[in-house]
């Protein structure tokens, strides 16, 4: 199967089990809601009875500057708060991914509810496992990597005679940390599909024929994760210029700002699926 052909493969996979996306939509919306709750707070008590409440936008820098200089012995309970809100999302994040990757490969299954909180309890474990090693693999990247790709970059910035060529250096840094880490991710991603796949139940096992597969396709591979990331990329541009064009004041640019960044919100929603279901189309058609 090709880079191409294995995309939309992968689009028909999230348009069959439409379903999935809605179930992650009220997640996602009922755990922003809580979480927001702190926040929420802050701007009622600033804004209610104020007549700037009328006229300011959605994280106005300028609210949020005095709100900051006025609240700042609440700023250390809300931002701590917010980590614990952060810690939770990231262990909510492990959690339905067995869901997405569970019923996004079955077929024939249905994407209900039951199927998909069955797939996120008996895959849970696995991909916890899986979220460790990861951890260490961003690491080493970040950490080890990208420290020897800083240590030769040193020099030449250094002794540079103008700003252009840190310049250059910083954003080339910049974009060799994003394909690495997109190489990374990627690689989690198929042990993922590994695990569902081949019903496997040892995640370096799973990690093993994810790097079995991968050493055989990975250009391919890496092709269908970037133009899945462009798409992603081209989808925020197109976001954030609309969303410019609604803002201002009033009650009807706030409702269609509102109902803008729900529909980007299904967007990533989407993203995220479908990088599992053009991913899974691809692992599924050529046996490693």
């Amino acid at each position: 199967m090709g880079v191409i052909k294995a995309i939309l493969a992968g689009m028909g996979t999230t348009i069959r089990k439409a379903r999935i996306l809605v179930i992650l939509y009220v997640v996602n919306l009922v755990f922003a809601v809580i979480a927001a709750v702190p926040l929420l707070a802050l701007v009622r008590a600033d804004l209610e009875h104020s007549f700037l409440g009328a006229s300011v936008r959605p994280l106005d820098p300028m609210w949020l500057g005095e709100a900051v200089l006025e609240h700042q012995e609440a700023l250390p309970a809300i931002a701590a708060s917010l980590a614990v809100f952060g810690l939770f999302y990231l262990a909510l994040h492990v959690f339905l991914y067995g869901g997405i990757v569970g019923r996004l490969l079955d077929r024939e299954g249905p994407a209900t509810l039951p199927a998909f909180a069955g797939d996120c309890g008996r895959y849970v474990w696995r991909f916890a496992r899986l979220f460790a090693i990861a951890l260490v693999f961003y690491v080493l990247t970040l950490g080890v990597v990208m420290g020897l790709v800083s240590a030769l970059f040193r020099p030449l910035s250094e002794s540079a005679v103008t700003e252009w060529l840190p310049f250059i250096l910083s954003n080339l840094h910049l974009l060799i940390a994003l394909l690495l880490l997109s190489i990374v991710h990627m690689v989690v991603d198929y042990t993922r599909i590994a695990v569902v796949a081949d019903a496997e139940r040892k995640v370096l096992k799973a990690l093993r024929h994810a790097l079995t597969f991968l050493k055989k396709r990975f250009w391919r591979a890496w092709a269908i994760y970037l133009l899945i990331v462009l798409g992603t990329i081209v989808g925020a541009v197109v976001f954030y210029t609309v969303l410019g064009l609604l803002g201002g004041p009033g009650v009807a640019p706030l409702a269609a700002g509102l109902v803008w960044m729900q529909a980007y919100i299904l967007f990533r929603i989407w993203i995220r699926t479908l990088f599992v279901a053009a991913q899974a189309e691809f692992y599924r058609s050529h046996p490693y």
